[in-house]
């Protein structure tokens, strides 16, 4: 319920503390053995001894009174009641009263601190009404209320201040921190999405070198002339690499004022096709509906996939013809590769981060992919994106 105070702070206090008893007893001092004539002064009779011990009490009670205000708080206003009762005048244990109940109220709740404040100022008040001569409601008496209640009220107006500055303090410590894990979210995301890019673009282009390099590989000791084509193909798809490799690398370098160059869709099918064509991939397109533009999310994810669904057909297919079906539907766009697998081999189910790419793609793109090994030793990759018509695009 209370806090505590660090080392340093008790050091503090207790400085204070004495500095602040030093002050009561010259105080004491000067008010002790001193009537007033109105009778408002404290009552002659404090032996000078007694008023030191209470200056120097007080002053080790105020050191303490910031680590252990409630337990301070209870001797000094027992102390402070003895003197009230006996007539005595000094300041000191009133001095002890009023900061303890001051570090009461900083660190404790505010029915406590009240309920204490009331309590502390009716005691002394029923003390001094009974050993004053002036009865209870002179003016002295009164103000006991109005030093336990200035005591109460400033340490509630700073515990106040301190609950505030905390709540601001956790409050902008919480947003840096949501500003730190979004930076780090999209970092990620940007990871993730370069990957994806890379094995795209590698893996297809360079599943061609191999297989032209293959072809090369065989035709020059046989028929150096047929090394060509093959060799020329080579030469296109590394060309392909390097500019798309290229082109990430500047997009990662970008700053903005350079114009991108536009990602693939599926408007470059065609050249798409022509590449697996040329590294002995068979591809039977059969578009169904009416073409229309897709989204730029949906338009890169339905280029990529197929890209990757060929390039997994070719590794792990069985030479035959790949069919790859677009059909344009009421609000979806649905993608279908079908290819033969040699029966008991590998059917790409188990490929490394391609079939997890296409899922983030098409995840990204608000669709999905299904891949599965059919039961007529075909293997179909499913894939639905969304393709708004173009007036629920532009609304």
């Amino acid at each position: 319920m209370f806090l505590r105070s660090p080392p340093g702070q008790v050091l503090r206090n207790w400085l204070a503390g004495l500095g602040i008893g030093a002050l009561s007893a010259v105080g004491a001092l000067m008010v002790v053995h001193r009537e007033d004539g109105n009778g408002l002064g404290p009552r002659p009779g404090m032996p000078l001894a007694a008023d030191l011990g209470a200056a120097a009490g007080a002053a080790v009670a105020i050191g303490l009174s910031g680590t252990f205000p409630l337990p301070v708080l209870v001797l000094s206003t027992l102390a402070e009641i003895f003197c009230l009762v006996r007539g005595w005048g000094s300041p000191a244990p009133m001095f002890a009263m009023v900061v303890a109940l001051y570090h009461l109220a900083v660190r404790a709740p505010r029915r406590l601190t009240w309920s204490t404040a009331v309590l502390c100022g009716a005691l002394c008040w029923i003390a001094s009404g009974a050993g004053s001569h002036t009865g209870w409601w002179n003016p002295l008496s009164l103000g006991l209320f109005a030093w336990t209640g200035m005591a109460a009220a400033g340490g509630d107006a700073v515990r106040n201040r301190r609950a505030y500055v905390t709540e601001v303090e956790e409050r902008a410590r919480r947003a840096e921190q949501n500003r730190e894990d979004e930076v780090h979210r999209r970092v990620g995301e940007e990871r993730l999405r370069i990957a994806r890019e890379l094995h795209d673009v590698v893996a297809h282009h360079i599943a061609v070198i191999n297989v032209q390099a293959g072809a090369a590989a065989y035709a020059l000791p046989r028929q150096p002339e047929a090394a060509g084509p093959p060799l020329a193909h080579i030469r296109q798809a590394a060309g392909i690499v390097v500019q798309e490799l290229a082109s990430i690398v500047g997009l990662l370098r970008d700053d903005g004022e350079q114009d991108r160059e536009p990602a693939p869709g599926i408007e470059q099918l065609p050249r798409l096709f022509e590449a697996f064509a040329a590294a002995g991939v068979r591809v039977e397109y059969v578009p169904e509906g009416e073409p229309r533009p897709l989204p730029a999310s949906g338009n890169l994810a339905a280029y990529r996939i197929t890209q990757e669904a060929l390039t997994n057909a070719r590794k792990h297919g069985d030479g035959g013809p790949v069919r790859v079906s677009f059909r344009y539907g009421r609000e979806h766009l649905a993608i279908e590769i079908t290819n033969g697998v040699v029966p008991g081999g590998a059917s790409g189910t188990e490929a490394g981060y391609g079939l997890i790419g296409m899922r983030e793609r098409a995840a990204s793109a608000g669709g999905r992919v299904e891949a599965r090994l059919m039961a007529t030793d075909l293997f179909a990759v499913r894939v639905e994106l969304p393709a708004p018509r173009l007036q629920e695009q532009l609304s």
